[in-house]
């Protein structure tokens, strides 16, 4: 069910998720409402549920529109920029342009992102978030290759994912995760959470002797770790997961 309805003056959007255990109710990045249930749902028994949530639904809007209005453009819902500092690179977005069938196209030679949708549409930001993928697929997995080579520290495996907590994990069988969003942080860093996971195929824990390890290859460490920790700010709203 992904059709918008309209309940309490809100409007909101069904999604079913079958590992759900309850019924739930989210505002997202754009302030849609979004109706979370774990299997099919009457309508009526919807609308009540939206209506019973009326007070939260809007102070979760009016927080969000807060937020927005104190956001520099580029960290907003429909950038005009794009900056990935882990690259170097800055983007241009043109929005509204015909494409076909495609979602966005980028030029790399003059670093210009086109999207098919108008800034603001929600289609925008899953045109962007899909761009954000495929440029981390094309640079993440390499970087890390290029220093697990060095290091002499071989995974099985890169998945490139959408992580809300994480900037990345290392798995009991040696495969890495990596966030998308490590491209919107300073190069040092990326490079510190690289070795950070790639120590982990080592020593799967974070003792001592683990972080000797991490010594060993960045004497700074512990300075790169404080800032990793406070760099979710460099995220730009559109580019959260959620909703």
């Amino acid at each position: 069910m992904n059709d918008v309805s309209t309940s309490a003056g809100f409007d909101y959007r069904v999604r079913i998720n079958r590992r759900a255990r309850r019924a739930r109710i989210t505002v997202n990045h754009n302030g849609e409402v979004v109706v979370v249930l774990p299997r099919p749902l009457a309508e009526r028994a919807i609308r009540q549920l939206v209506a019973g949530h009326h007070a939260w639904i809007a102070a979760r809007q009016a927080e969000l529109a807060e937020r927005l209005a104190g956001l520099p453009p580029q960290l907003g819902l429909a950038p005009p920029q794009i900056d990935l500092r882990a690259l170097d690179e800055q983007w241009s977005v043109a929005y509204a342009v015909e494409l076909g069938r495609r979602r966005w196209q980028a030029c790399q030679q003059s670093r210009q992102l086109q999207l098919r949708t108008a800034p603001g549409d929600p289609q925008s930001r899953a045109g962007l978030q899909a761009w954000l993928q495929d440029r981390a697929r094309a640079i993440l997995p390499p970087w890390l290759e290029q220093i697990s080579e060095r290091l002499g520290l071989i995974c099985t495996g890169v998945s490139i994912r959408a992580q809300k907590t994480r900037w990345g994990s290392c798995s009991a069988s040696g495969r890495i995760n990596l966030n998308r969003n490590l491209l919107f942080l300073p190069a040092e860093l990326v490079e510190y959470l690289l070795v950070h996971e790639l120590c982990h195929l080592r020593e799967p824990n974070h003792s001592p002797r683990y972080w000797q390890q991490v010594e060993n290859v960045l004497p700074d460490y512990r300075q790169r770790d404080r800032a990793l920790r406070d760099a979710v700010a460099e995220v730009p709203l559109w580019a959260q997961p959620g909703g």
